[in-house]
C-alpha cells in the first residue's frame, strides 16, 4: 500500500514539474472557467490601446508595446498591476497615464473595464506570486545584468529595445515574485527569452535585487502644467513654412526646427494625452489628443502646416495625421523621430519640476 502511495505521488510531482517547467515555462494548465468578456471595455481597449498593444493584444505595434495577451503575462500579474500600470502609466515613456485625475480619458469603472476586456484574453490557470520575496545581492547582480539583460533593457533599466525598467510606476507595481519569475522563464510569443537554463536561481535573485535598485528615471510624481490658451500657431505673422514630407507623411525634426529658426509660422500638435502633456512637451505645442482631433479642429488654421507628434514615435501622431486629413488638412504631416529625439537634440521643451 505504502508503495503505492509513493507511486502516485511520485507521478503527481512528476506531473507538476511537468507543468511547471516544461515547455517553456510554468504555465500549462488550462484555465477551468474563462473570463467573461467586456463589451465595454473592448470598445474602450479598441479606441485608446490597440494602436500600440494591438488589436488583439498582440502587442509590438509601437515602441515595443507588451504583449498583453500572453499568458506569461497573464498569469503572474493582478487585476490592481494592470489598472495601476493603465492609469499611471510609465511617465517619461510613450505609454500614458490613462487615468482621468490625471491627464488621461478613463475613469474609474471604464479603467476596470479595460482590465476585464485584457483578463478576458487569459486562458491558463494564474499564478500566485505575492509572497514571494527575493534576497539577492544587487552588486552582484550587475555583471548577469550586463551580459543577458542590458542590451535589451539598457544599462541602467532605460530601455533600448525592450521596455524600462527604472520606471518609477513599474518599480512600485512590479513585485519581487513577477520580475523573478519574467527572469527565469521569459515570456512565451515575444522577444523575452527565459534564463532559468543558463543562470542558477542564486544569480537570478542577484539579477532581481539589481533591477529593483535601480534609481527612478523620473520622480514618481510630476508637477502639472496647464495648457496654454490662445493662439496655437508658432510664429504668428512669420511667412508660411514650406515643408516636405516623406512619403506623404513624415517630416524630420531638423527640417521643423529649421523652419521654426527660420521664423516660419506653423502649427504642432502633442497627440498624447494630455497626462504626458503635463510632464513635458515641445515648447510653443498645443495639447490636442488623437482622440480629440475630431471634435476640435476648429481651433485650427487650414492655410499652414500642422505637425502631429507622440513618442512612438508614429502611432498616436498617425492617428491623429489620418483623422486631420480625413478633415481636409492637406497641410499636415508627422515629426518623424517623435518628442524624444526631439528633446535629446536639445531642442526647445517645456519640462515640469
Amino acid at each position: 500500500m505504502k508503495r503505492a502511495i509513493g507511486i502516485v505521488l511520485i507521478g503527481l510531482l512528476m506531473i507538476f514539474f511537468a507543468a511547471y517547467c516544461g515547455g517553456g515555462g510554468p504555465r500549462r494548465v488550462p484555465l477551468a472557467k474563462p473570463f467573461p468578456p467586456s463589451p465595454v471595455g473592448e470598445q474602450l481597449y479598441g479606441k485608446y490601446c490597440a494602436l500600440c498593444h494591438g488589436d488583439d493584444g498582440e502587442g509590438y505595434k509601437a515602441d515595443e508595446a507588451t504583449a498583453l495577451r500572453s499568458q506569461d503575462f497573464l498569469t503572474i500579474v493582478s487585476d490592481s498591476y494592470i489598472s495601476e500600470n493603465t492609469r499611471r502609466g510609465r511617465p517619461g515613456t510613450p505609454m500614458s497615464a490613462w487615468g482621468l485625475e490625471l491627464g488621461g480619458a478613463l475613469d474609474a469603472g471604464e479603467l476596470a473595464a479595460v482590465v476585464a476586456h485584457t483578463r478576458a484574453w487569459q486562458q491558463e490557470q494564474p499564478i500566485d506570486v505575492s509572497g514571494v520575496k527575493v534576497d539577492g545581492d544587487a552588486e552582484a547582480g550587475a555583471e548577469p545584468y550586463a551580459l543577458h539583460c542590458e542590451t535589451c533593457h539598457g544599462q541602467q533599466g532605460e530601455g533600448a529595445t525592450a521596455m524600462t525598467l527604472n520606471n518609477p510606476v513599474f518599480q512600485e507595481t512590479a513585485s519581487d515574485g513577477l520580475i523573478r519569475l519574467t527572469v527565469e522563464h521569459g515570456r512565451r510569443e515575444t522577444k523575452m527569452p527565459g534564463f532559468g537554463g543558463q543562470l542558477p536561481g542564486g544569480e537570478i535573485d542577484d539579477v532581481v535585487a539589481f533591477v529593483k535598485a535601480f534609481p527612478p528615471s523620473i520622480p514618481p510624481s510630476a508637477a502639472s502644467l496647464d495648457a496654454p490658451t490662445g493662439d496655437p500657431i508658432l510664429n504668428p505673422g512669420g511667412p508660411p513654412a514650406e515643408l516636405t514630407p516623406k512619403d506623404g507623411r513624415f517630416v524630420p525634426a531638423d527640417d521643423v526646427k529649421a523652419a521654426l529658426d527660420a521664423g516660419q509660422s506653423l502649427v504642432m500638435i502633442d497627440a498624447r494625452p494630455f497626462s504626458d502633456y503635463q510632464i513635458s512637451h515641445i515648447e510653443g505645442a498645443i495639447s490636442m489628443p488623437f482622440y480629440d482631433v475630431e471634435k476640435r479642429a476648429d481651433e485650427l488654421p487650414r492655410d499652414l502646416w500642422i505637425i502631429t507628434y507622440c513618442g512612438c514615435p508614429h502611432a498616436i501622431s498617425g492617428q491623429a495625421l489620418d483623422a486631420l486629413r480625413a478633415l481636409g488638412f492637406e497641410k499636415s504631416g508627422i515629426l518623424d523621430e517623435g518628442v524624444y529625439v526631439w528633446e535629446d537634440r536639445g531642442y526647445p521643451m517645456v519640462v515640469s519640476e
